[in-house]
């Protein structure tokens, strides 16, 4: 916060001026009194406000503010493979059922403050010491990553549980050429530095923004969307889908899956995600199709907040309760 010590110095020389024209200018001193006034209670309520937001930690669909930095410095720690999971040892799985979960921030719990309230942790809990639930998501990557990921994954699973979300065809329409991309609010350039530097400013300009005309949910989904209606598009996510089944075929692993809808516009995702969901269970894969679980019920009791579209703990403790009976089946 060096731009407080400007400030400071640009208040500090203020005063002085102000003193120096009081003492030669006695018949304006009441003026300049309630000048120096005025900027000591200006300085003092900025510094009030920037101390209040220096602590202030919200996440947010940008995932660039300063208020999410303060999110994930207090909140997101990750073991030493890179996941935000416990520690994960060879003498601790002889004999228990391994369940390894793999997917994206919705997975890995982005916007939830402690990774107990995630479903892969309640869904550990609820299954009891005879299995191990670990989470191997990664926020921000589509299905060619987590195919990646699973891969060098030191430990083999018994069962696996997928879990998808609407994005996770990006990679395929890049490989076509077509960049997929959420609304996003340029930052002004000649603002930067007070962006980067003040938590106060910070928090006022991003939300001041989100207010004007910057593109639409609506219109991402119809991007996407057309994304998964082009043949070979989807041709080619299909061959994603498709090595994430004989996969766990392959390596003897119950594979579930786990889709989930834009949480503010369910019936707007349903195109996509009845595509996903179909995939896999005519593979007689279980899937849990969450938007159909969660179908007419308002948007804001389902997000993280109303910067955030990612799942609450309600939300997380509904999935779990759906996959424990998912996982028992054939047990």
């Amino acid at each position: 916060m060096t731009y407080w010590l400007i400030y400071f110095t640009l208040l500090l020389t203020g005063l002085l001026i102000a003193i120096g024209l009081s003492s030669r200018y006695h018949r304006h001193r009441p003026m300049l009194t309630n000048v120096v006034l005025a900027l000591c209670a200006l300085f003092l309520t900025g510094m009030a406000a920037e101390c209040f937001f220096a602590f202030y930690a919200q996440t947010d669909s940008m995932m660039a503010t300063l208020a999410t930095r303060n999110w994930l410095d207090r909140y997101w720690h990750l073991n030493s493979l890179g996941y935000r999971d416990v520690e994960w040892t060879a003498e601790s799985l002889p004999g228990k059922r391994k369940i390894v979960v793999m997917g994206d921030s919705f997975a890995e719990g982005y916007g939830i403050k402690n990774p107990a309230d995630r479903f892969s942790d309640i869904l550990g809990r609820k299954l009891g010491s005879q299995y191990i639930v670990m989470n191997v998501a990664i926020a921000g990557l589509n299905t060619q990553g987590e195919i990646e990921r699973i891969k060098g994954f030191p430990y083999k699973p018994d069962i696996l549980i997928y879990q998808y979300y609407i994005n996770d065809i990006e990679d395929a329409a890049r490989a076509h050429g077509l960049r997929l991309s959420a609304p996003h609010v340029q930052q002004n350039p000649m603002l930067t530095w007070l962006i980067k530097n003040s938590y106060a400013f910070n928090f006022a300009y991003w939300r001041l923004m989100l207010l004007q005309p910057h593109g639409s949910e609506g219109d991402y989904l119809t991007l996407v969307t057309g994304a998964y209606n082009d043949p070979q598009i989807w041709w080619t996510h299909q061959q994603e889908l498709e090595t994430i089944y004989q996969g766990s075929v392959s390596e003897g692993a119950r594979l579930i899956v786990v889709v989930f809808p834009a949480l503010t516009n369910i019936s707007g995702s349903r195109e996509i995600t009845n595509k996903v969901v179909e995939f896999y269970q005519a593979r007689s894969v279980p899937t849990l199709d969450v938007g159909v679980m969660l179908d007419n019920i308002p948007p804001d009791q389902l997000v993280v907040n109303s910067l955030d579209a990612h799942p609450n703990e309600w939300v997380h403790q509904q999935v779990a309760n759906e996959l424990y009976e998912l996982v028992l089946i054939n047990e």
